[in-house]
């Protein structure tokens, strides 16, 4: 059975572009997305990745969903 390992919070600057960087991030193996504000959102791995590794995986993605999401920023939230 899977269970959460890590989890790490991202805010995202434009609120109503949430819900697409959920869908997106949702397609990542192994990893859990929930909005958990109107800007924040919580990721949790399903593996064993620990939260540093974890917070590495998801700058690839966040990254990649910037490139098509031009001004709009992601902060890891601490």
């Amino acid at each position: 059975m899977w269970r959460e390992e890590a989890a790490t919070r991202v805010r995202v600057s434009e609120p109503s572009l949430v819900d697409d960087l959920i869908g997106f991030l949702g397609r990542a193996p192994d990893v859990v997305v929930e909005r958990v504000a109107s800007n924040e959102i919580e990721a949790s791995a399903v593996s064993s990745l620990h939260h540093d590794r974890l917070r590495d995986y998801l700058e690839g993605y966040l990254s990649a969903w910037q490139q098509s999401h031009p001004g709009v920023e992601t902060e890891f939230v601490e």
